[in-house]
């Protein structure tokens, strides 16, 4: 059964309320949202920095004071950061890497089928942050302030190293942002299948005094190997990246 994207679920609240409506309207659905995303332990948050999409989509107009309006227009593409709180962590990179993934959650799409969203996965999921709903391809998002370079750091060692033998390694989506401006440049992507054992290097354990001692992540060459702009910086055409993306799939280096 296919689970609808927090962008979808906040749509179809807003499209059911009158042309102008408040954030106590959207938040009386609160409870419903939270039935449908139980593991989700701050929906309102989620329900805020989903408007704010939407706003910055074209979707809905701020009015001020808690007010919006609804534009019954076309959505167009974000490039903005959601710039909300995120009460349950506190360090610099943790509040990035949730604001990077609810861009991606709110903005991204399948470039496996022609499904239009996809579904984040439940935190410490092995190897893959990304759910396509329709087609059940799996993807890994990396963010980085600024330009990546030939190798990107990947999850556990020994779990990426699994599913490259069982070929079931997510395809990666590399989102290069502007912190100081607070907005997406370009985004990439890389097919899974690409991704050779000989590309994974093991990083040194975790120290002791770290929260997680011992754990062994890796770092993953991906010089040479064919990618898909979906932003480059203004985004690609879907049907042009969902194009190239399948001529990738017989490339091999």
């Amino acid at each position: 059964m296919k689970q609808e994207s927090w962008k979808e679920l906040i749509r179809n609240v807003v499209t059911g309320l009158p042309r102008s409506f408040s954030l106590a309207d959207v938040l009386q659905h609160k409870q419903e949202l939270q039935t449908l995303y139980p593991d989700n332990r701050f929906v309102e948050a989620k329900i805020r920095q989903t408007l704010q999409v939407l706003r910055d989509q074209g979707l809905i107009e701020f009015r001020g004071a808690g007010r919006y309006r609804r534009l019954d227009a076309p959505p167009t593409f974000s490039a903005l950061l959601p710039d909300e709180a995120y009460p349950a962590y506190h360090s610099a990179s943790q509040i990035a890497k949730m604001a990077i993934e609810t861009w991606a959650e709110l903005n991204l799409y399948c470039v496996n089928c022609s499904c239009d969203s996809l579904t984040k996965l439940p935190e410490n999921t092995p190897v893959a942050d990304f759910l396509c709903p329709s087609c059940a391809g799996q993807f890994q998002l990396k963010g980085k302030n600024g330009r990546f370079g030939s190798r990107v750091t990947g999850a556990a060692y020994k779990p990426v190293i699994t599913a490259i033998k069982n070929q079931s390694l997510p395809h990666y989506i590399l989102v290069e942002y502007d912190k100081f401006r607070g907005s997406v440049v370009f985004v990439n992507t890389v097919r899974g299948d690409q991704i050779t054992e000989q590309r994974v290097q093991a990083r040194n354990p975790l120290r002791e005094s770290a929260k997680r001692a011992g754990w062994i992540g890796c770092t993953i060459d991906i010089s040479g190997l064919a990618s898909v702009a979906l932003v480059e910086p203004q985004p690609v055409h879907r049907t042009n990246a969902r194009k190239l993306w399948r001529q990738a799939a017989g490339w091999r280096k």
